[in-house]
């Protein structure tokens, strides 16, 4: 499967967040969101721009659009917390 827009992440963001028990650092997220999408090693490691991948970038700009709308929290730097209405989100209503 090819890498979707960060739009289109939303809901696998969320999914993966509660496969990891609603807290989940951002390298462990994007290995759950990758290996969700079934993404082969390529397109893992395709860059975007210097050293980001586009996986990386895209997991990052939909991350800010659920914050955002309040489905996640950051509780520290670099790890990703699903707040009470990510929890209760249905997952195709995103």
């Amino acid at each position: 499967m090819s890498l979707p827009l960060y739009k289109n992440l939303h809901g696998v963001i969320i999914k993966a967040l509660r496969s990891l028990g609603g807290e989940a650092s951002v390298k462990d997220l994007e290995g759950a969101v990758a290996n969700m999408l079934d993404l082969s090693s390529e397109e893992r490691k395709k860059i975007h721009r210097g050293r980001q991948t586009k996986l990386s970038n895209r997991i990052a700009w939909s991350r800010y659009y659920l914050k955002l709308n309040g489905f996640l929290e950051n509780s520290k730097r670099g790890i990703c917390v699903l707040s009470e209405k990510g929890k209760k989100v249905n997952i195709k209503d995103l």
